[in-house]
C-alpha cells in the first residue's frame, strides 16, 4: 500500500517537472527576442503606361467650277422662254455651300463687243483665282446673267462650252505663273449647265429632209469632252447637264435631243450612278428646275486630307519618369494590324526628351504642336491618316544601397532580410554600417548606371548595401535589431 502511494508521488513530481520545464523555455524565448525591432519598406514597383492616339484629318471644300451657258439665240424670243429666266437663275442658290466654286454665265452667241474672258463669275473664296481683279466678279443677287437675243438660229452649243473652258483655265506659262484667269481649275469637278430652247446645229445634219445628228461631229465633241478627265486638266468628274426641252410641248420650244443625248452618253461615259432617272438632262417643259443640282450636290463629297507625322507626343509625364531606353513603338492601321517601329535613325524612331510646343505634323502643313516627352518618326516609321500609334513607357529602374535605421542598432543582433532572404554582413556583397546621416539619398547607380535623380532622401542611422546586395523596384527589405542600450 505504501509502495503505491510512493508511485503515485513519482507520476505527479515527473508531470510537474515537465509543466515546469515548458514554462522555463517559453520564458527564455521571451527574455532571447525581447527589445528585437524590425522596419522594412518595399521599393515602388515598375508601373507600364500605354498611350494610344490616331493622325487626324480635316475636311477640304472640294473644287467645283460650273459654265452656265445660256440661250440667247432667236428662239428665245418666245415668251414663255423669257418667262423662266429668274426661275433659272435661282438655281444657282442650290449649289451647295460645302464646295469651293467658281460659276461662270455666258451667252450661247457672243457679241460684238463682248469678251470670252469678262462675263460675270460668282466665287466663294476670291483667293482661289490668280487674279480677282482681271475678273468681273458680282454677287449672287447681283447677277444680271441673260443677254439679249442675238444672232440666228444657229447653235453652236459644244463648240461654245469648249471655246469658254479653254480660254478661261489656269495654263501654266513656264515661269511659276498661269496664263489666263483660273476660273476652270485643273483637277476639279467641272460641270457645263447648257440651258437652250434649241439643238446644237453643228452636230445635225438634214438627211432627206430629216434632222439626224452627223455621228462624226457629235463624237469629236463628245471626245473633247471626256478629254478633260485626263491630263493635263485631269478633272476629278466632268457633267454636262441640259435644261432643255424634251419635246415640242410649247408654241416655239425646240426638243434640244442632240443636248439631252450629250448629257447622258458624258453620264455614262464616266459609270455615274447618282442621276439615273434623268441622266443629267432636265426638262423645260416640266417647269420644275429647282433640283438641277441635287444629283450633282449628293455626290461630291468634302475632302479629307489626312495628316502626315514625323514626330510623335509619347507621354505628358517629366523626362525622369519614364525609362529612356525601354520605349516601345507600335504603328496600327485601320484593320488594328499593328507594326513594331524600331529604333532606328533611318526608318524607326529616336526618343528625343522633353519637347515643348513642338509640331508633330509635316503635311498638309507643319503644325499641331505639343508639349511632353517626344519620338522622331524617321522613314517608314512616319505616320499618316488613318494610322494609329500605340506607345508604351514605364517608370525607370531605380537601385537602392542603403537603408534608414530610426535607431542606433546593437551590431550584434543586427539581421537584414531581401524578399525573405538573408544578407550576410559584408563589405564587397553584403551590408556594412555607416552609422547617422542628417540626409542621404538610398538611391545607387547599380549595374545599369541609372539614374540616382530625383533623390530619394532618408535620415537615420544607415545599413549599407554592397556589391549585389543592392535592392531593386519591387523588392522588399526588413532589418530586426536591438537598439544599443543608452
Amino acid at each position: 500500500m505504501e509502495f503505491y502511494k510512493t508511485g503515485l508521488n513519482m507520476q505527479k513530481f515527473s508531470y510537474l517537472l515537465l509543466l515546469l520545464t515548458f514554462f522555463l523555455l517559453s520564458c527564455g524565448e521571451e527574455v532571447l527576442t525581447k527589445n528585437t525591432q524590425s522596419t522594412g519598406t518595399s521599393s515602388p514597383a515598375i508601373q507600364n503606361f500605354a498611350l494610344t492616339t490616331c493622325s487626324e484629318f480635316h475636311f477640304e471644300k472640294p473644287p467645283v467650277d460650273i459654265l452656265y451657258i445660256v440661250d440667247n439665240s432667236g428662239s428665245t424670243l418666245a415668251g414663255s422662254f423669257q418667262s423662266i429666266k429668274t426661275e433659272i437663275q435661282n438655281t444657282i442658290f442650290s449649289i451647295s455651300n460645302e464646295f469651293d466654286y467658281h460659276i461662270y454665265f455666258a451667252p450661247l452667241n457672243q457679241g460684238g463687243n463682248e469678251s470670252i474672258y469678262g462675263y460675270p463669275v460668282i466665287l466663294s473664296n476670291p483667293d482661289s483665282v490668280p487674279s480677282v481683279a482681271s475678273l468681273n466678279v458680282v454677287a449672287p443677287e447681283n447677277l444680271q446673267m441673260f443677254s439679249q437675243a442675238s444672232g440666228n438660229n444657229s447653235e453652236l452649243g459644244f463648240q461654245r462650252a469648249q471655246n469658254i473652258i479653254n480660254s478661261n483655265r489656269n495654263i501654266p506659262d513656264g515661269n511659276g505663273g498661269t496664263y489666263n484667269n483660273g476660273i476652270f481649275r485643273d483637277n476639279a469637278h467641272t460641270i457645263v449647265v447648257m440651258i437652250s430652247n434649241g439643238n446644237d446645229t453643228e452636230a445635225n445634219i438634214n438627211v432627206q429632209g430629216n434632222t439626224v445628228i452627223d455621228q462624226g461631229v457629235y463624237t469629236n465633241r463628245k471626245n473633247k469632252f471626256i478629254d478633260y478627265l485626263s491630263a493635263p486638266m485631269s478633272a476629278e468628274s466632268f457633267r454636262f447637264m441640259s435644261l432643255v426641252a424634251h419635246s415640242s410641248c410649247k408654241s416655239g420650244w425646240v426638243s434640244g435631243s442632240t443636248y439631252r443625248q450629250m448629257s447622258q452618253d458624258i453620264y455614262q461615259a464616266q459609270g455615274l450612278t447618282d442621276n439615273n432617272a434623268n441622266k443629267d438632262s432636265y426638262n423645260l417643259c416640266s417647269g420644275d428646275y429647282s433640283n438641277i443640282f441635287k444629283a450633282v450636290n449628293n455626290s461630291i463629297r468634302q475632302i479629307v486630307v489626312g495628316h502626315k507625322y514625323d514626330h510623335w507626343k509619347i507621354s505628358s509625364a517629366s523626362e525622369d519618369s519614364i525609362q529612356a531606353d525601354d520605349i516601345t513603338l507600335h504603328k496600327v492601321d485601320q484593320n488594328g494590324n499593328k507594326t513594331l517601329i524600331n529604333e532606328d535613325s533611318q526608318n524607326g524612331f529616336e526618343y528625343i526628351g522633353y519637347q515643348q510646343n513642338k509640331n508633330q505634323r509635316i503635311e498638309p502643313t507643319p503644325g499641331e504642336p505639343a508639349t511632353g516627352l517626344f519620338v522622331k518618326l524617321n522613314g517608314s516609321a512616319q505616320v499618316a491618316y488613318p494610322d494609329c500609334l500605340i506607345a508604351k513607357t514605364r517608370t525607370p529602374t531605380e537601385y537602392f544601397g542603403y537603408f534608414a535605421l530610426p535607431k542606433d542598432p546593437d551590431l550584434t543582433t543586427v539581421e537584414v532580410t531581401i524578399d525573405g532572404a538573408k544578407i550576410q554582413k559584408s563589405d564587397t556583397n553584403g551590408w556594412s554600417y555607416i552609422g547617422w546621416r542628417d540626409v542621404l539619398n538610398i538611391k545607387v547607380p547599380g549595374p545599369t548606371n541609372a539614374s540616382v535623380s530625383p533623390a530619394v532622401n532618408k535620415s537615420g542611422y544607415f545599413i549599407k548595401l554592397n556589391g549585389d546586395a543592392i535592392y531593386t523596384n519591387g523588392q522588399t527589405i526588413k532589418v530586426f535589431y536591438k537598439a544599443k542600450a543608452i
